[in-house]
């Protein structure tokens, strides 16, 4: 077959054809540059418009990484070359302009610190069978992404990944009609730091007009791991560069190769809890400049109306924490759960450690989670909720209570609880021979599909596990996207429904506003109605979907109550 090609305004490209699981065929494009390479004096600046180029650039493999380590494996990867790049498909070529599709640009999570858009994690042959055009963008991550300088004449105030993003939109405007998606309809989601991202899209002036939808998956701007600080001398420090004068600080870092930068940022070890700010995130820009992408606090802005008013999906996994207190076993040594409870504190209450006020609280989080029971599967059981509670559930529904109230487009709120074998996170955090599930992992993601694969995914599943109820953090990834951790189900697997049912609702949201506007439709035989005013209505969402009313509101009412 003769490869696609696709002119865009700044040159063209050819792209492949690929297949969806379902044997569709789509086309691809690859690494296609939406901006200049981040480097020399680029490097910690807002983000610059690629420049045109002759000829036919070959977007048939992916390009590099961001700088960073990867996501599962540890293992440094990425390039500052081309590193702001994106992946585009779509099933039409030519482009029937009477015909266009819905667009879904994809966010990735990684804690503003690790991902990337590839696909390994994200191929798009699961959502693609809805007839959508799906983007998947890079931005730049950890101090490369999120430096954030005092001296206002450096103009570095922070935020360069989420002014990637910007970016990012503003090619889909420009380009995306020649992939037959439509620019005056485009939904952004993502997940984790990829749905904090949305949240602040919504809020920032700068996004104005680049997107009508937005689906935000466990993450949101008021959640504490998504706010990061000035790091200058941060990361000054972790560099063993004894200087406090941002000025040379910043003149160092432009000098030091992105591998010693990415390195540098592991030193300042990630506690996984919400007593601790991590330093290397979006921030609130301390002196306003004509770029700035935020530059008031996002409650304030939520509280006031000032966000974009376009219909909203947001939620949450029932344990979401149950991935925290893995990393904390893994990173830690210790047994997941902690002696200290004043570090689940959310550090921006600014309760001074060892004060009578933070002892006070510790001892409520401690008795309201039962981790006085001394019976370890159950005092486990109960640490998953208490990270799910102050690390996400909290932020996320105290953002959707306050924003239904001034919002003047629908919010639909979401839990997920489906378990099944197709819950990777799940089986990753709860795994008791993590090394072993990690490298036959690693040699799946290297083969093709074949017998010897399909042998390494039976022997994933003879690993033991430790039994945990409810799904993981980034669990919904697997139903959404076909990862390399994702098997290929047999005809009448129960996963190819729940697979079908999740990319159904998304899409639908993303074609209509709507994720149910058809009744009748057999793979999802609810009607999820919005929150309103005197609810929270949410769709819970496991092997039956089904409607609920708040089912975790005494949970959340126990964090609102806990600091008056």
């Amino acid at each position: 077959m003769v490869a696609p090609l696709v002119t865009l305004q700044d040159g063209k490209v050819k792209g492949k054809i690929s297949t969806d699981f379902l044997g569709g065929k789509y086309y691809s494009f690859l690494g296609i540059p939406y901006a200049k390479p981040p480097v020399k004096n680029l490097r910690f600046k807002a983000p610059v418009p690629i420049e045109p180029w002759n000829g036919i650039r070959d977007a048939t493999r992916e390009g590099p990484e961001c700088p960073s380590y990867h996501m599962l494996f540890e293992l440094y990867i990425g390039s500052e070359d081309n590193c702001l790049n994106l992946n585009v498909y779509t099933r039409q070529l030519p482009c029937d302009t009477t015909s266009l599709k819905p667009v879904m640009v994809w966010i990735h999570g990684g804690g503003f610190v690790r991902g990337s858009n590839r696909n390994d994690m994200y191929s798009p042959d699961y959502l693609i069978t809805e007839d959508i055009v799906l983007v998947c963008i890079n931005y730049r991550l950890g101090i490369l992404g999120f430096l954030s300088l005092e001296d206002s004449s450096l103009e570095v105030p922070g935020n360069a990944g989420l002014k990637d993003m910007i970016l990012a939109l503003q090619w889909v405007q420009k380009n995306i009609q020649q992939f037959c998606g439509d620019p005056n309809n485009v939904t952004i989601f993502g997940e984790s730091a990829g749905s904090a991202s949305v949240h602040y899209l919504l809020l920032s002036p700068l996004s104005k007009g680049l997107f009508h939808k937005a689906i935000a998956q466990s993450g949101c701007s008021l959640n504490s791991w998504a706010r990061g600080c000035s790091n200058g001398v941060i990361i000054a420090k972790n560099l063993e560069y004894d200087e406090t004068d941002e000025r040379k600080i910043l003149e160092y870092l432009k000098s030091v190769p992105a591998r010693k930068i990415v390195e540098a940022q592991e030193k300042t070890l990630d506690p996984f809890n919400a007593g601790t700010i991590r330093p290397f995130g979006p921030v609130v820009e301390k002196y306003g400049t004509k770029g700035a992408f935020l530059c008031e606090d996002p409650i304030d802005l939520i509280k006031s109306g000032k966000f974009h008013h376009v219909p909203l999906i947001m939620g949450y996994t029932s344990k979401e924490g149950m991935l925290f207190v893995f990393l904390g076993q893994l990173k830690f040594g210790h047994n997941g759960e902690t002696n200290n409870f004043e570090e689940e504190i959310f550090f921006d209450r600014k309760l001074n450690m060892d004060s009578v006020a933070s002892e006070k609280c510790a001892l409520e989080i401690k008795k309201f989670y039962n981790q006085e029971e001394n019976q370890p599967e159950k005092d486990i059981d109960k640490f998953d909720l208490l990270k799910t509670d102050n690390m996400f559930l909290y932020g996320i529904h105290t953002c959707v209570s306050h924003q239904k109230l001034v919002s003047q487009a629908p919010i639909y709120f979401y839990r997920m609880t489906l378990d099944t074998t197709n819950n990777h996170a799940k089986e990753i955090s709860t795994t008791k021979h993590v090394y072993i599930l990690m490298a036959l992992y690693y040699l799946i993601g290297k083969l093709g599909d074949g017998l010897i694969k399909n042998m390494l995914f039976k022997l994933t599943k003879l690993i033991p596990q430790n039994k945990r109820t409810g799904a993981c953090h980034s669990d919904d990834l697997y139903y959404l996207f076909r990862t390399f951790m994702n098997e290929k189900f047999e005809e009448g697997d129960e996963n190819n429904t729940y697979i079908l049912r999740f990319v159904r609702l998304w899409a639908n949201f993303a074609r209509t506003g709507d994720p149910t506007p058809d009744k009748n439709d057999p793979l999802i035989k609810v009607k999820w109605t919005p929150v309103n005013k005197s609810e929270n209505c949410l769709l819970n969402i496991d092997k039956e979907l089904k409607m609920l009313v708040d089912p975790d509101l005494e949970r959340v009412k126990f964090w609102a109550n806990l600091f008056e």
